[in-house]
């Protein structure tokens, strides 16, 4: 009977703190900085990720388009996920990134399968990723402005030909 009741208890436990307890992660991230001959920008963030159990679970990550990829581990308690996007939809700002373990990958998986919202499965951490917008060239090109100057000189040149011819 004793027996029953710890186990009880002891699985309460689990499952109200999870598996890997309370995780906590310092981000790092990187983005494409000239964008005038690119179609995409790249983003990369490295995180490093620490639970109060000192596990090191294998992780895969949400973004807000929706889409599901794993994330790559580069070290002890060190994580990587880079995505690309469109220069013309791409926006400057924190992109939320969910994480998530093996077995909420599993739920995940489920919920697309089932026709759920994938926002309803519960994560492991929401981490935000500051990402910077990129160069995407002058306002105005070169030609053009080259093309406006010449223009200028030249109606300055045929207007005094014109005052002092007259």
């Amino acid at each position: 009977m004793y027996r029953e009741m710890l186990a009880l208890c002891l699985l309460a436990v689990v499952c109200t703190t999870g598996v890997y307890g309370s995780c906590k992660a310092t981000v790092n991230a990187f983005s494409t900085q000239d964008a005038t001959i690119l179609t995409q920008v790249a983003h990369v963030a490295e995180f490093s990720l620490q639970c109060s159990n000192s596990a090191q679970p294998s992780l895969f990550a949400e973004f807000p388009c929706g889409k599901v990829v794993p994330v790559a581990k580069v070290g002890d308690n060190k994580y990587q996920v880079s995505w690309v996007e469109d220069i013309k939809g791409g926006s400057s700002g924190n992109v939320q990134v969910r994480l998530f373990d093996e077995d909420g990958y599993a739920n995940v998986r489920k919920a697309q399968r089932d026709g759920d919202k994938v926002s309803s499965v519960k994560s492991l951490l929401d981490i935000g990723v500051p990402t910077k917008g990129a160069y995407k060239g002058p306002w105005i090109k070169a030609e053009i402005l080259a093309a406006i100057l010449v223009g200028g000189v030249a109606y300055f040149a045929f207007t005094t030909k014109g005052k002092v011819q007259s």
